[in-house]
């Protein structure tokens, strides 16, 4: 259940309260009396909020003037009443636009806990991927910060946002070349992390990936595709999108990006620095692979969220938006209508002066005494004394 409330000028609520009512259909809407606008509040289903709030919009509400907010409701008494049979199977998102942009932006936006997780996350796969450790790598996963991007990339391209588009697409550039550092530090300080002597290790990669059948370690595996994995990312992608406009942000589903990004970013900047270090093509193909595996997640996943958004019926972002000043130039009536009536006109203020020292009162009105000719004040004093 939400709450919408929303701000509109004194000139514009009649015409909106009629248009709720009569073809929106609800009828429980509160009109509250602002200072400078009206409030009109009214809770309405979590699967119908979009279609109101983008019929409001249509109308010019929050977009031309006034406001809308989109309260979450815990509980809501009384309760409403719970419908028999469902007869239409809602595929619209059940978030309206605006919350799914704001929820998605703050996930994209770069910040020092995104570096620290970056880099965290990619450390954690590396040692993965040198001690062929799937626990290790799995955790790596779960500290990845790669869906918020990868949502702002594809969400922006389908709301007409190049900002937010340009926003994702920088981040994820960011956090994917933090990964390639430290794929790239970690193949530099092998001899400090790998047990044996460094050519073991890579002698022993070597082997596992010429031999046929090639033996699956957590290294060769990520060193090309399959079909598989185009499927892993295409079913990843909309899985996220059907996510974010639920308002279910699942930490299954970020696994499941994090899955197909942050494992075969640190895996080919390890092997093509180990491969150049000591001269080995075997390496520097496996690290070849993993970026094209990359991106390959990275193309799928994307047009794959892209793909879900436009199902669920996702529209552009209004070109304008409202601002305060939209709402506080509208002039308020001064003729009777609701919940407003014109304030009492003040009367002009004045004062009584202090007794004089002969104990005679003189009460007149007050007057700027800069506006007194001086002639006249010098004459009333001389009558005073005489």
């Amino acid at each position: 259940m939400k709450q919408v409330q929303i701000t509109v000028p004194y000139e514009k609520t009649e015409a909106v309260l009629d248009y709720i009512i009569d073809s929106l259909g609800i009828n429980n809407v509160t009109k509250l009396n602002a200072d400078n606008a009206h409030l009109l509040q009214f809770r309405a289903p979590d699967d119908q909020v979009n279609e109101a709030i983008e019929k409001l919009k249509s109308r010019g509400v929050g977009v031309e003037y006034g406001y809308i907010d989109i309260l979450d409701l815990k509980a809501s008494l009384p309760r409403e009443a719970e419908e028999v049979s469902d007869t239409k199977i809602q595929r619209d998102a059940t978030l309206a636009v605006e919350e799914i942009y704001a929820n998605v932006k703050k996930q994209s936006s770069l910040s020092f806990d995104f570096i620290a997780f970056s880099i965290l996350a990619a450390a954690m796969a590396g040692f993965g991927l040198i001690q062929n450790n799937t626990t290790v790598i799995v955790a790596s996963m779960l500290l990845s910060p790669l869906m918020g991007p990868m949502l702002g990339v594809a969400l922006g391209y389908v709301v007409r946002d190049r900002a937010l588009f340009m926003k994702g697409t920088r981040n994820e550039l960011i956090s994917l070349g933090l990964s390639f550092a430290v794929g790239i530090v970690m193949a530099l300080a092998l001899p400090l992390l790998y047990p044996g002597p460094p050519g073991d290790f890579v002698l022993g990669v070597q082997d596992n990936f010429t031999n046929i059948p090639i033996i699956i370690t957590e290294i060769t595996r990520r060193g090309g595709f399959s079909p598989i994995d185009v499927g892993v990312a295409i079913f990843s992608g909309a899985a996220v999108a059907v996510s974010v406009t639920k308002g279910d942000m699942s930490s299954l589903v970020g696994v499941a990006i994090s899955a197909a990004l942050m494992p075969p970013a640190v895996n080919a900047a390890l092997m093509m620095m180990l491969g150049a270090l000591y001269v080995n093509i075997t390496l520097v193909q496996i690290g070849i692979g993993s970026l094209l595996l990359l991106g390959m997640n990275i193309i799928l996943i994307d047009l794959a969220a892209i793909v879900m958004f436009r199902i669920k019926k996702l529209t552009p972002l209004a070109d304008r938006s409202a601002t305060w000043t939209a709402v506080t130039q509208f002039t308020k009536t001064r003729s009777e209508s609701l919940y407003h009536t014109p304030r009492p006109e003040r009367a002009e203020a004045t004062f009584t002066p202090a007794p004089t020292t002969d104990g005679e009162a003189i009460a007149e009105e007050a007057e700027p005494e800069t506006e007194e000719p001086k002639q006249k004040k010098k004459k009333r004093t001389d009558n005073k004394e005489s």
